[in-house]
């Protein structure tokens, strides 16, 4: 398979790996609370139900894009993997996931490496599933499609990519925004962009639906299939009852992109 990640000469990500600190991993990155509390022994459920939606199996073989600290490694051999890396570029979170695999105790088939995601340190063909959950939103364009050029070489054919994404950008220039444009007195209470300060460094390619679908094509996947999942973002609207609307848009299939704020998507080697 032709190699264009290889051969191109990287540009520096376009956010610092040290941005990505210990105190963002335990107190900011989901699923901190359970880490914290047990030093890496226990993961949060979201980790075994991303896996069971990404249909993983006995003796397959994972790689675990933006692997954090590792908890997607330690449950994917507990679930039966035969082995299972983690590709991670932020020093602080390489020490996180060594610590979950050691506490795991599943470090003779877990490995967590040190590595930008465009550039993998993996021969071809060697993964049945590539995960990559809550990472795409903190690639540029540029980057997320070298990423996932990488993860279609080093999936085996019938190989699968599956991905977790949040929130969409739908959420925020959509909804929120014709919520604060359309009500008098909105303008002057609210602030034109809702975001904390670590989303407005880090999230540089918030998704919709068909975006993100359209990146997984052109990257070279077939089957691909985004569907929305079911988390409602209401904590950065300023009054309660403008945070209702979003359940309620939520609740109904047709209105169900401006209140859903994530994205699962799926797509396959040809083979």
């Amino acid at each position: 398979m032709s190699d264009p990640g290889r051969r191109a000469v990287l540009a520096p990500p376009a956010v610092a790996p040290t941005v990505y600190d210990g105190d963002y991993y335990t107190r900011w990155c989901a699923g901190h609370d359970d880490w914290v509390q047990s030093s890496g022994a226990v993961a949060d459920a979201l980790y075994a139900g991303s896996l069971d939606r990404a249909r993983l199996r006995p003796g397959e073989v994972l790689v675990d894009i933006g692997t954090g600290r590792g908890e997607a490694l330690a449950v994917a051999v507990a679930r039966g993997a035969a082995a299972a890396v983690g590709v991670e570029y932020s020093p602080s979170a390489l020490g996180l996931a060594r610590r979950t695999l050691q506490a795991a105790g599943v470090e003779g088939r877990a490995v967590v490496v040190g590595a930008d995601a465009r550039r993998l340190p993996l021969p071809d063909a060697v993964a049945d599933l590539v995960t990559m959950l809550d990472v795409v939103e903190h690639l540029t364009p540029d980057e997320l499609h070298h990423t996932l050029i990488e993860a279609r070489r080093v999936l085996r054919p019938g190989g699968r990519v599956f991905a977790h994404t949040l929130p969409t950008r739908t959420v925020y220039q959509v909804t929120y925004r014709w919520q604060r444009l359309l009500v008098p007195g909105r303008r002057r209470r609210w602030p034109a962009d809702p975001r904390v300060e670590l989303e407005r460094v880090m999230h540089v390619n918030e998704q919709t639906r068909r975006k993100l679908r359209r990146a997984l094509l052109a990257a070279g996947f077939a089957s691909v299939r985004v569907e929305r999942g079911a988390w409602v973002h209401d904590s950065f609207v300023p009054d309660e009852r403008a945070r209702r609307l979003y359940h309620r848009l939520a609740a109904h299939r047709l209105t169900a992109p401006l209140g859903v704020a994530d994205l699962w998507a799926e797509g396959r080697v040809r083979g």
